[in-house]
């Protein structure tokens, strides 16, 4: 379950930045399915927080395993920048950022979890 929620979190938010970016097959692959409307900010700006949301949530969880901080503060500066340079002051090369960030702070977290497992076993 935990691992899920990081991963819902992380696919859902991509997801999401795709459309808000523009990503071409990604959209034509939308309408041609009929759910064109995803491609709308007002349906994509909720969904992303939901997935960031979820994200964050599942390496709280994973927290307590390690007791490390730092995957949660990078998974944390890198949502407000994703959605700070996707709504508010657009500017697609620091959305990019803060998506790498987003998946550094995952990566981070599955590796710490790893490591505190091993220390345990």
């Amino acid at each position: 379950m935990k691992m899920n929620l990081k991963k819902v979190g992380l696919g859902g938010s991509l997801f999401a930045l795709l459309c808000c970016l523009g990503f071409g097959p990604l959209i034509a692959l939308l309408s041609a399915m009929g759910v064109g409307f995803l491609v709308n900010d007002s349906f994509l700006a909720p969904m992303l927080v939901v997935f960031l949301v979820v994200g964050g949530i599942g390496l709280v969880v994973t927290y307590r395993r390690h007791r490390r901080k730092g995957p949660i503060l990078a998974h944390i500066s890198s949502e407000i920048g994703v959605f700070v340079f996707t709504f508010i002051l657009f500017f697609a090369p620091l959305v990019w950022l803060g998506l790498v960030g987003l998946f550094a702070a995952s990566v981070w977290d599955f590796i710490l979890g790893k490591q505190s497992h091993q220390a345990r076993g």
